[in-house]
């Protein structure tokens, strides 16, 4: 069996912090502000099927659970 990791699973990040770097090999976005980060998490999360999570005021990630 092999191991799986979270970013297995991480389709994107979505953030308002513009110093944010991501190693994790998902696309990082970055939005203007909360609203933008909001609809752009929610509109990714449709498009593949995904669920949104918050990992910090600034951020959120999609999912494939």
């Amino acid at each position: 069996m092999s191991n799986i990791s979270i970013n297995d699973f991480t389709l994107a990040v979505i953030t308002t912090d513009r110093n944010m770097s991501f190693t994790g090999g998902c696309p990082v976005f970055y939005a203007s502000d909360d609203d933008d980060m909001q609809e752009k998490a929610m509109l990714m999360a449709k498009c593949v099927d995904g669920v949104v999570h918050q990992i910090g005021k600034e951020t959120l990630i999609v999912v494939k659970h």
